[in-house]
């Protein structure tokens, strides 16, 4: 509620179409688009609305008569509350909206308290027991909060700093048929294995980690010697369908492995019934992100691992 009118939106619908009216020098104003940002610890801030014609439109909360989402669009919670369905910390707990998780420093994702909506308690009292959960695992506080986001001031007031820029990517589920992938329902020794020596997931990844979700498909290419040269994994919900672990070995870059390993599990996703697929890619991966959106990917909202400055071990940060 703003001091003005009804604030039906919060920075979890970013990425979502909304419609703005507001007070702009005194003229009454109207906004319809994508919510790109919000700076400032809900509900006060600064909008940033994406129009039609790309280009911008700041509004400052205060000066908000009405807002609302306009359905079906996919807001950055949206995507972030059903990823959490299809990568399963063993451990987890809420604050408000946010989300305590810790899976043993298997990865970034796994064991950081997604910061989203709105908190149990006041932003600075929320990220004091932040500090005290992972303390409690012996393990350091990291959250993951969308880039620009509502607590981007509470995260630096209470000694977070970023230490990765990673970016959400969505396409359609097309159907296509690869006739080199494999794809197993079941995770193999192998696969496994060429995961866990990968270069790009150096940080310890458990069997219950890669095989949780209702329905997980892991991809692989095989070559003529027997080894698994590139692999990539999905896990289907009802709503959603999440790709990780995507990896190409060093000696067979650049021979269109990786394309066939993403149209592959789009294509598992697609047959399930599945419209819209996702992923996580760190934003310095650029030969990724190009791969991606070579293939339909659009980013949907960018977002930044933080850790509290404190602590002394970090687990390495995958997406």
């Amino acid at each position: 509620m703003t001091t003005i009118g009804r604030l039906r939106i919060c920075p979890s619908d970013i990425g979502r179409r909304v419609s703005v009216r507001f007070l702009d020098a005194d003229q009454l104003t109207d906004v319809l688009g994508i919510l790109d940002s919000w700076k400032g610890d809900w509900p006060h801030g600064l909008l940033q609305v994406k129009k039609k014609d790309d280009s911008f439109q700041e509004v400052i909360s205060g000066k908000i008569l009405a807002a609302k989402v306009i359905e079906p669009e996919i807001g950055c919670l949206d995507l972030e509350r059903e990823s959490e369905t299809t990568w399963v910390p063993s451990e987890k707990e809420n604050l408000g909206d946010w989300v305590l998780r810790y899976s043993g420093n298997e990865s970034a994702r796994a064991n950081s308290c997604r910061l989203d909506g709105r908190p149990e308690n006041s932003v600075d009292e929320s990220l004091l027991k932040i500090i005290g959960w992972y303390k409690e695992r012996k393990a350091p506080a990291f959250v993951q909060s969308p880039k620009p986001g509502a607590f981007d001031d509470g995260l630096k007031r209470n000694n977070f700093i970023e230490i990765a820029h990673a970016l959400y990517m969505i396409a359609d589920t097309q159907s296509f048929v690869e006739e080199n992938v494999k794809v197993e329902s079941e995770l193999s020794d192998n696969w496994l294995n060429a995961a866990l020596t990968s270069e790009n997931h150096g940080a310890r990844l458990s069997k219950e980690l890669l095989k949780s979700g209702e329905i997980v498909k892991f991809a692989s290419v095989i070559n003529q010697q027997n080894e698994i040269i590139a692999i990539g994994r999905v896990s289907i919900t009802n709503k959603l369908a999440m790709v990780t672990t995507v990896w190409v070995s060093q000696n067979n870059r650049n021979k269109g492995l990786g394309r066939q390993i993403m149209n592959t599990l789009s294509n598992e996703a697609f047959n399930l019934g599945l419209e819209k697929i996702v992923l996580q890619v760190l934003k310095s991966n650029i030969p990724a992100i190009n791969l991606y959106q070579s293939l339909g990917y659009q980013i949907h909202h960018e977002y930044g691992y933080y850790r509290h400055n404190r602590a002394q071990l970090a687990p390495e940060v995958n997406c």
